[in-house]
């Protein structure tokens, strides 16, 4: 078959016999594959530095049945300071889990990997605080693979904004105080106005704006708290990544 030149991020790599690694990439092209790297292993390897995790690289990879194999690789960003920070790093475990979950193979990706690649390049030059790049990537994530919250106003009477509002976590409807059936239904969190208005940016404002958005530690983390309780709803799941994430912050 023709080789196929790809970019993407390494999610995942795995041992196979003393000197081939198995590596789970995130492509622009043709989304999720699975890519066999030959002698990678090996210190004397062209093609090590490239496939290490969370690397974004150039492959030239082999198509072959249900699996790629590595004929080169060029690497074009490292994430170094990413690999420095175990909060960090673990952060990144867990993003890497949420996509190997959620994204079947082939699916088109180029948005999810631009998402990645943008929450990567925070990360690693810590210009936004790691504490909140986790509830903007795991909201706007959750929103880019089909669930996306209905935050035009309340499902039953339409008013735009309200004290309180409320929000169910199972189909991400908002409700005001007077049409919410509180008590009544166990899946449902009240949301302050701060917070709302948090959630509608990171779900609906355009990339170049995604990571500007700023709030108190407090809203910061209330607002990881339910956008971590929505991501257990839609995709009916917990991560050990993240419960290991969540055991190490200082």
């Amino acid at each position: 078959m023709t080789l196929q030149t790809v970019t993407g991020v390494i999610l995942r790599e795995r041992q196979m016999g003393e000197s081939d690694r198995i590596i789970t990439v995130l492509t622009r092209e043709i989304g999720l594959i699975e890519v066999t790297a030959k002698g990678s292993m090996k210190i004397t390897s062209k093609t090590a530095s490239s496939v290490q995790l969370f690397m974004y690289s150039k492959l030239c990879v082999n198509p072959s049945r249900n699996r790629y194999y590595l004929n080169s690789a060029e690497p074009i960003n490292t994430f170094y300071n990413v690999r420095l920070d175990v909060e960090k790093y673990t952060l990144a475990c867990y993003f890497s889990e949420l996509i190997q979950f959620s994204i079947l193979p082939g699916q088109p990706c180029d948005i999810i990997t631009r998402l990645l690649l943008n929450t990567l390049y925070f990360l690693d030059n810590g210009r936004v605080e790691h504490r909140m790049l986790k509830p903007i990537f795991e909201l706007r994530f959750l929103c880019e693979i089909g669930h996306l919250p209905a935050l035009l106003g309340c499902n039953v009477c339409n008013i735009y904004e309200a004290d309180p509002m409320y929000f169910n976590l199972y189909d991400g409807k908002l409700t005001c105080g007077d049409c919410s059936k509180v008590g009544e239904i166990t899946n449902i969190i009240r949301l302050s106005p701060k917070i709302l208005d948090a959630i509608r940016y990171i779900s609906l404002i355009d990339y170049k704006d995604l990571y500007k958005i700023k709030l108190s530690v407090p809203d910061r983390q209330e607002l990881s708290q339910i956008t971590e309780d929505y991501v257990r709803a839609q995709l009916g799941k917990s991560f050990k990544t993240l419960e290991f994430y969540k055991s190490i912050l200082s």
